[in-house]
């Protein structure tokens, strides 16, 4: 029979997210004293969140109608789609306002009622439902590549403001050591050297580019701390 298992429909939810993974982590690591980049975050995780939320939805629409067509009862799902919409709705305006804690707080109740609605698809046994929500994920693919592009676009932006804001904290640092004695010549030709390879990226820069960039610069960054740990060391010596 078709019964969908609990990974069906969010094995194929999670594809579109695969190409956002390629921006990683340095959004988390450089948001401190960046405000508004910490704002554009946010947002970017809601756009995420809707990216999911849609297919989502298009996957409970292909299962309601399957129900429909077999004369169940479908009230009790279709409540649940109608919440999932507007907690989307909620999760936007809480992201536009920056109210961290109620966004964060509405992606937990949507967890829960993608939970509800799987569970009651669990409980019943109707053949191809998995068939229904591939053929209507298939039937919408324009329009999910279109949102997982868009949300591709804006993390690539958010990527882009992190690395320069990065950059600039890293500048600030050299001065400050400089300032207090210490000698930042391989320092700063390690920021010119990742200065030089950010030129080198773009908008239009595909995630092959980007990955290649982010692992040289993860080990440029680590050649900067050792070279900041040995200038402050120098000039606690110098003291």
């Amino acid at each position: 029979m078709g019964k969908i298992s609990k990974n069906k429909v969010m094995s194929i939810l999670a594809i579109s997210l695969l190409l956002i993974s390629a921006f990683p982590v340095i959004l988390a690591e450089t948001q401190e004293g960046s405000e508004k980049l910490a704002d554009d975050v946010l947002y970017s995780r809601y756009m995420t969140f809707h990216q999911k939320s849609e297919m989502v939805i298009i996957a409970m629409d292909a299962i309601i109608d399957l129900y429909k067509e077999n004369s169940i009862n479908t009230s009790e799902l279709t409540n649940l789609k109608v919440k999932l919409n507007e907690l989307d709705a909620q999760a936007k305006i809480a992201a536009q306002e920056i109210n961290r804690d109620e966004f964060y707080a509405v992606v937990e109740e949507s967890r829960e009622t993608i939970k509800s609605f799987r569970d009651i698809v669990k409980e019943n046994d109707v053949e191809g439902q998995s068939e229904a929500v591939k053929t209507a994920i298939q039937g919408n693919k324009e329009y999910l590549t279109g949102l997982r592009n868009e949300t591709s676009e804006v993390k690539k932006g958010i990527y882009f403001k992190a690395i320069d804001n990065r950059l600039e904290k890293l500048e600030q640092i050299s001065s400050r050591l400089e300032e207090k004695g210490a000698n930042v010549t391989e320092i700063n030709e390690k920021i010119d050297e990742i200065s030089d390879n950010r030129s080198n990226i773009s908008e239009e820069s595909d995630r092959e580019e980007l990955k290649a960039f982010y692992q040289d610069a993860k080990e440029d960054a680590k050649e900067l701390r050792e070279l900041i740990k040995e200038a402050i060391k120098e000039i606690k010596e110098n003291e």
